[in-house]
């Protein structure tokens, strides 16, 4: 009993050990398959690399077990979905056969003296601080897995381990970098401004709305509208179960009473009602289907990620331009807050052009404005627009700019003060900051080099079930 406590506080620590969503990676990877195969086997695949559901099941079954052991009868299906752990998986699996396939491509290998190292010096397969033949077996054995299995596994592991070191070792920050870095996290401004905001006693004339409606009116099209039903199955053999739904259709069933009875989507409630749908707001694959139908009429099986599908038509409005009558009050509002912008622009501008002749409180004064000022504050937290404040951080004391537009109106803004970083502070700080800093640096780095090795990879994401 003790030794089971203790091999479960070791695996916690190998699979929970950084965040909830870190599923392992000793995952099994498909291989090329044909037509039939990638239909019925694959939850996706990767430049034509298939990942099978055997891998995905057995993912979520060692992620399921896993959390249980962390939370005990917290876990249930509202966390499943609440964190959306299936998807997560699928992700996860993508993630690391694409990774994979780069570290194949780079020629990247593990020796038998890296793997053993790599074995021996993990602290799970450890007793004493020392590496223990007994608990590495014990582990394995509760893991499911034989140790030439968790070799070849641990082995990709490594591999993957090296390429992100190829990619990151080379980055490095200079002392000026990273003094820079401190004092933009750590210096404050206070600074006086004006606010101007748009103009809101605006009069729009009958002539104004129909010379605009005249040159805007496609802006005005309402596109093409449909309303579907449809029934949706998924999960492990949705094929067969939504075939017999579509044969109870075609001898006459009614639609709605079989989406209520059958369908695993929350529109079942209302029969499959949908609702309108236009073009972009529908899965590509539902989409093609759907308005391709005629009213009243029902589509062949139609496969998405979400599962199986059947598809009824229940009505069509076509594309139309509404008459002026029906949008005059949208141009009123539109024109009305042009017009509004533009005054407050003018007034903006010729409070600028006074700076220099006049004093600031003056102009105030004189355009009936309060000059309002924000106290010390860092970046990003002050209640000014990002773009306000970061303007205002490149001033010099007393130093006026504007008119800068932000999301209420035009602003005009003059340094008060400036509190540069504490030295003695940053003395105290430099090397955990360093650590962070790089950290951040690296994550940055990574993220946008697998994002571009993502974009450009050929990745397909199949239902789980059918």
């Amino acid at each position: 009993m003790v030794m089971l406590k203790v091999m479960r506080k070791k695996i916690r620590i190998i699979l929970w050990g950084t965040i909830i969503l870190v599923i392992p990676t000793f995952i099994l990877a498909g291989a090329l398959v044909g037509l039939k195969e990638r239909r019925l086997n694959l939850v996706a695949s990767v430049n034509k690399k298939g990942i099978t559901r055997e891998a995905y099941y057995k993912e979520v079954k060692r992620l399921y077990r896993e959390m249980r052991e962390r939370m005990g009868d917290e876990f249930n299906e509202e966390i499943v979905k609440s964190l959306n752990l299936e998807e997560v998986v699928v992700n996860n699996l993508i993630r690391r056969e694409l990774l994979l396939q780069e570290a194949r491509r780079e020629k990247i290998g593990v020796s038998d003296q890296e793997l053993r190292e790599e074995i021996k010096s993990h602290p799970a397969f450890q007793k004493e601080g020392r590496f223990d033949k007994e608990t590495y077996f014990a582990l394995l054995d509760w893991l499911g897995y034989t140790p030439q299995k968790f070799e070849e596994e641990m082995s990709k592991e490594i591999s993957i381990t090296k390429l992100k070191n190829l990619i990151l070792d080379g980055i490095e920050i200079s002392k000026k970098e990273i003094r820079d870095e401190y004092l933009k996290r750590n210096e404050e401004i206070e600074i006086e401004y004006l606010l101007i905001a748009p103009a809101k006693e605006v009069k729009v004339d009958e002539k104004e709305i129909e010379k605009y409606y005249q040159e805007n009116k496609e802006s005005y099209r309402i596109p093409e509208k449909i309303r579907v039903r449809h029934i949706l199955i998924k999960g492990r053999e949705a094929r067969e179960r939504i075939k017999e739904i579509k044969r109870r259709l075609e001898e006459g069933e009614g639609f709605e009473s079989l989406a209520k009875e059958f369908s695993q989507c929350p529109s079942k409630e209302k029969g499959g009602d949908m609702g309108f749908f236009t073009r972009g707001n529908m899965a590509e694959e539902l989409e093609r289907v759907a308005f391709g139908l005629k009213k009243g009429q029902i589509s062949r099986l139609v496969k998405s990620r979400f599962g199986y599908h059947i598809i009824k038509l229940e009505e069509r409005k076509e594309s139309h331009i509404p008459p002026l009558d029906e949008v005059r009050e949208r141009i009123k509002r539109t024109l009305k807050e042009v017009r509004g912008w533009e005054i407050a622009k003018e007034k903006a501008q010729e409070i600028a052009s006074g700076i220099g002749k006049e004093e600031l409180e003056v102009l105030a004064k004189r355009f009936s404005l309060e000059i309002k000022g924000t106290g010390l504050f860092k970046r990003e937290e002050s209640n000014l627009p990002r773009k306000i404040e970061e303007e205002a951080f490149g001033l010099k004391v007393d130093e006026i700019k504007g008119p800068l537009r932000g999301r209420d109106g035009y602003y005009l803004i003059r340094l008060i003060g400036r509190e540069g970083m504490d030295e003695k502070k940053f003395s105290q700080e430099k090397e955990a900051f360093s650590r962070d800093f790089i950290q951040r640096k690296k994550a940055l780095v990574y993220s946008q080099w697998y994002r571009n090795l993502y974009q450009g990879a050929k990745i397909k994401i199949y239902p789980v079930g059918d």
